[in-house]
């Protein structure tokens, strides 16, 4: 873990938001709206206190600490209503490109709190990270009357798609965007179904994810990135491994152990990154003698991700069809 965050700092911005979910888990609370749709509410763990948050009108400037939930807002075409976007980790995701370019850029991490509020905002979304001192405390925002949305996938330690299907059809009641957020998730959930009848009944495939490491590998455990997995056929074998966490360091022997078939290796070829990060950590691998016996090292069998691929976002459903295709070639 301390060989990655210095490759790229902004990185372990994000892995200590996957880290920290084990103490979360919130569930959003909605409160019955009106004709209109409004107020909408939900609640919010701040501060390590839950919050009720509301809005009473679809927010109209908002700021998005975060490259995820700015995919997240520009997928449903809020690009208009945002005033602000931060902590840009790697390349956009091609089918929101061009609306990102429209969107201002506070910072290339998090911006101060004076940058933030001169925007007037009326709304602030992103990982959890994001509204603690590391980025903005959440209360000198409430405080100002500004309510935060977290959503429930970038919280819950157990999250799965459907949490980012359901975070997706909150931002579309937050916005009366919910002909679009559910399109989007009525169209996820199909290309999803091809993939699955593809793959018909190919057999399962033992993966293990490689982040990073600093002498023990740094790897995906339970949550998310595991439970997406899932839906390909693809089972991380440090899953039942007895460590009841999303993300954490793991032993080679472990993976010995496991004997994967694939090893998913996250790049950070981008930007602040290594620009090499893939093929280093391919030879990392490869130079490890305690290795050269695991199945996926003799086979050759490597598959690049970026974090944002297997982390929730709005990336998912187009990377399992690319993981799924990678290992039943």
């Amino acid at each position: 873990m301390k060989h990655w965050l210095k490759k790229g700092a902004v990185a372990g911005m994000l892995m200590a938001t996957l880290l920290s979910v084990a103490g979360c888990g919130n569930q959003k609370n909605e409160q019955a709206a009106s004709s209109s749709g409004y107020p909408v509410s939900w609640t919010e763990t701040l501060n390590g206190q839950e919050t009720k948050v509301s809005v009473d009108k679809a927010p109209a400037r908002v700021i998005s600490m975060s490259q995820a939930t700015s995919e997240m807002l520009l997928t449903l075409g809020l690009e208009d209503r945002m005033v602000g976007t931060a902590m840009k980790e790697e390349e956009v995701f091609g089918p929101v490109a061009d609306a990102y370019g429209k969107v201002k850029v506070l910072s290339e991490k998090w911006p101060s709190y004076e940058t933030f509020m001169a925007e007037k905002p009326d709304f602030a979304t992103g990982w959890e990270v994001a509204f603690t001192k590391r980025g903005i405390a959440s209360d000198s925002i409430t405080s100002q009357g500004v309510p935060i949305y977290i959503p429930s996938s970038m919280q819950k330690t157990d999250a799965d798609l459907e949490t980012v299907f359901a975070d997706m059809l909150k931002l579309g009641d937050i916005f009366g965007v919910q002909d679009k957020a559910k399109a989007w998730v009525d169209s996820q959930k199909k290309e999803l179904e091809q993939v699955q009848k593809d793959l018909g009944k190919q057999p399962k495939k033992r993966v293990f994810v490689y982040d990073a490491s600093d002498g023990k590998p740094f790897t995906a455990y339970k949550g998310y990135t595991t439970n997406i997995l899932k839906l390909i056929g693809a089972e991380n074998i440090m899953e039942n491994a007895g460590v009841d966490k999303t993300w954490a360091a793991a032993s080679w022997e472990s993976v010995v152990a496991g004997d994967p078939e694939y090893i998913i290796i996250c790049d950070y070829s981008s930007g602040v990154r290594n620009e090499d990060d893939f093929k280093e950590k391919v030879a990392t691998i490869r130079n490890n003698p305690q290795l050269k016996d695991v199945k996926a090292v003799k086979e050759n069998h490597f598959i690049k991700v970026r974090l944002s691929e297997i982390t929730p976002g709005v990336r998912t459903v187009d990377a399992l069809k690319r993981l799924a295709a990678e290992m039943n070639k």
